[in-house]
């Protein structure tokens, strides 16, 4: 008698077949066709998809950073250009306040500049004219004229630098006046003066300081064998006026002092008569002539 053949045979094998029943295994493809598609499409997911979302990960990355240092750059590059300026324009004072709380009372006709947001890395003003400058103690804080620098690091300081005339005083602590020309440099304290010539020469006096503060501060000003036009050009800058005189008067030398309480008009008798002067206003100009 003739047995049916089954796929397994469970007795030979000593597996009961009432426990795993018969289970049908045919297929319309073969396993080398089924394994070839598979494949084709595990291939296609690894090229299309898995790499460019590697390759764009690493270019947002490197996009990034490029951001981040240029708007580092950018900032550090606006720190650094970004400069204030503070003008004291004729017949008015000024007080300019700096970021670290130092001030810097200007005198008419001055102009300090500086770079608020590079301030607290390096104290430095660039200044024409004149100033009584109060400097808070910290770091090495710097004025830079056409002449000269003057460094200090907390005190107070007179500067007058004006058409190629230099002079810083120092009222309180030490102050280094160096030659912009020759780097050639002097150390004052209180009661003395250092002035540069235009050749970069240096020259210390001893002055008497009757008050802490400058006497322009107090509308006072005073002057010692000094010419004539530079006196001219102070009361200009006082009243806002225009004020010519000739060659032979601008060599004059002048001593004395006068208020800015006073109207214009007193100021020029009070200058001009000690020396046989007059004044008239014409066009808008006061013209000093011999009378």
């Amino acid at each position: 008698m003739k047995t049916k053949d089954t796929p397994l045979n469970h007795r030979s094998s000593g597996i009961d077949h009432q426990v795993f029943p018969k289970i049908d295994l045919t297929y319309e493809r073969s396993s080398e066709e089924v394994w070839k598609t598979l494949s084709a499409a595990m291939e296609k997911t690894n090229v299309a998809k898995l790499p460019p979302k590697r390759y764009l990960d690493q270019n947002w990355f490197r996009i990034s950073i490029a951001a981040i240092f240029v708007i580092a750059l950018s900032l550090g590059s606006f720190s650094r250009l970004h400069t204030k300026t503070v003008y004291s324009a004729a017949g008015e004072h000024y007080t300019a306040m700096l970021p670290d709380g130092s001030t810097a009372e200007m005198n008419a006709g001055s102009v300090l500049k500086y770079k608020p947001i590079w301030w607290f890395f390096k104290r430095e003003v660039v200044f024409e004219g004149e100033a009584f400058f109060k400097v808070r103690k910290g770091k090495q804080f710097e004025v830079v004229s056409q002449l000269g620098r003057t460094r200090v690091l907390g005190t107070t300081f007179n500067i007058y630098a004006r058409k190629g005339n230099y002079t810083v005083t120092c009222y309180t602590g030490k102050v280094r006046v160096i030659s912009t020309n020759n780097g050639h440099s002097l150390d004052i304290e209180p009661n003395e003066e250092a002035s540069i010539n235009r050749d970069g020469t240096m020259k210390l006096t001893n002055v008497e300081l009757i008050s802490e503060e400058a006497f322009w501060m107090n509308n006072m000003f005073f002057f010692t064998r000094t010419p004539i036009y530079l006196v001219f050009e102070e009361i200009e800058r006082q009243y806002g006026v225009t004020i010519e005189a000739s060659g032979e008067i601008k060599t004059m030398m002048y001593t004395g002092n006068f208020s800015r309480s006073l109207k214009l008009t007193e100021v020029l008798k009070m200058l001009c008569r000690p020396y046989g002067l007059g004044f008239q206003l014409i066009d808008g100009v006061y013209v000093i002539q011999k009378e």
